[in-house]
């Protein structure tokens, strides 16, 4: 019988290596980084939310696009509920009763749309931009930092669970639109008691998603299982990119290009460490080796080799926008083209959305990380501590740049340690240097005397 899980890993991919499996195609860009002849250093997916000359944090970022759709599902959800509450108001009308019921039923319609709404587009999501935490890069050090999750299974759910939250909204939607109900019938005294149980479980389940995440931090605490900051040498990260089918049951429903950025596990070859690394969607090839020559130029050669990607979020640039589609309409003299636009931006409540994407990443993604996180190690070094590139990295570096001019492409290349004879020194099985993942952890205890456990 074919065994779906090997017992042993496969052999850990080289640069310049590819493999095609399950429909889809995977290329290795790492480790050893590597020039990739890319014609542009391009931030695709906008994972650079902060860098100076030595460091740079990249992150999944916030995005107005699903701030967008949840906007376009809230105009949905309230039409919905206003038509269906017309034709009862209309029913009510003909039989000249039950207006108050009408009224109630709409207003605990229209509270269920927004709270589900709130809930799934905003509490969700920053319950997990909150605990995702961003890779650090230190050029000058070369080294990377990932904050890892601690092995095996844990017996409480993680506060960012999908199930858990999307089990906890409904409790909470669903007693709200009713508590609604409960109490217009409770105010206009057809009901005698307060709905005292629909509204504890209503304030319960929304102040859970709030109270549940320090608690867990707390039981991690004291049980041992704290998330830890690993520093990975540079030279050992893994960067893939993939071409995948995206699978639902029966079918194959589209393919999509992805860029990942991973820790390896050295002392278990062929797999990363748990919870940490970066996966992010890209248009195709070209831009998964922009991306990646955006992270390596940085690191290889500094921030003046990097141009950031401009920003498509905020006010003031959706204020901008609004304001070039407007004067292209008038150009053009097509207002209909303007009258279009503008409703689809309103049905999307797109201004509201850009300005939350302003203040996510502002305001919430800062809180994923302890405010002295790294502050030690985050440090600039005098030039004359900097580290220096392995003897392999630059004799590949040097084959590679002549093949490039020779018309040759690095995706076509294989293996390029063993195309051009370069033997690169076996990594030391040994854990990476780590400390908890937690405030004032990096001055409590050292990281170059950790080791993680």
């Amino acid at each position: 019988m074919l065994k779906t899980t090997p017992n042993k890993a496969l052999p850990p991919m080289r640069a310049g290596e590819r493999e095609s499996r399950a429909g889809g195609e995977q290329y290795c860009l790492s480790p050893l980084p590597l020039p990739v002849d890319s014609d542009y250093a391009v931030d695709v997916a906008h994972i650079d939310v902060r860098h100076d000359e030595a460091t740079m944090d990249i992150r999944q970022g916030a995005s107005p696009d699903s701030m967008m759709t949840a906007g376009h599902m809230l105009s949905v959800g309230t039409m919905f509920m206003s038509g269906f509450s017309l034709l009862l108001l209309m029913i009510a009308a003909v039989n000249n009763s039950l207006y108050d019921m009408v009224l109630i039923g709409w207003g605990g319609g229209l509270y269920f749309v927004i709270l589900f709404t709130f809930v799934a587009s905003i509490v969700a999501v920053n319950l997990v931009l909150r605990r995702m935490p961003p890779i650090r890069l230190h050029r000058q050090r070369r080294e990377v930092a990932f904050v890892v999750d601690p092995p095996g299974r844990f017996w409480l759910p993680a506060p960012h669970n999908l199930w858990m939250v999307s089990i906890v909204g409904i409790a909470s939607a669903i007693p709200g639109g009713m508590g609604i109900i409960e109490i217009g019938e409770w105010l206009r005294g057809a009901r005698e008691n307060f709905p005292m149980g629909l509204t504890l479980l209503h304030v319960g389940s929304m102040a859970f998603l709030f109270v549940y995440p320090p608690i867990y931090d707390l039981i991690c605490r004291l049980c041992k299982r704290e998330r830890r900051t690993v520093l990975v040498p540079w030279e050992d990260v893994v960067a893939v990119c993939g071409f995948n089918p995206s699978l639902n049951p029966g079918a194959i429903t589209g393919f999509g290009w992805n860029f990942a950025l991973l820790p390896p596990d050295p002392e278990r070859p062929g797999y990363t460490l748990p919870g940490a690394g970066i996966i992010v969607s890209v248009g195709g090839l070209p831009g998964a080796l922009s991306q990646w020559e955006y992270i390596r130029r940085f690191m290889e050669e500094g921030a003046e080799a990097i141009t950031p990607a401009a920003r498509e979020w905020g006010v003031e640039w959706y204020v901008a926008y609004v304001a070039r589609e407007k004067a292209e309409c008038e150009r053009t003299n097509d207002m209909a083209r303007w009258r279009r636009f503008r409703r689809k931006r309103l049905w999307e409540h797109a201004r509201f959305a850009h300005w939350y994407t302003e203040y996510r990443m502002k305001h919430i993604l800062p809180k994923a990380m302890p405010s002295d996180w790294l502050a030690e190690w985050s440090k600039p070094l005098p030039e004359s501590q900097w580290a220096k590139p392995s003897q392999a990295v630059s004799e590949l570096s040097e084959h590679l740049r002549a093949a490039y001019q020779r018309g040759e492409k690095f995706v076509e290349m294989g293996d390029v340690e063993k195309r051009f004879r370069v033997t690169v020194p076996p990594a030391a099985q040994v854990p990476y240097p780590s400390f908890p993942f937690r405030a004032k952890a990096e001055q409590a205890s050292s990281p170059s005397s950790q080791r993680q456990g």
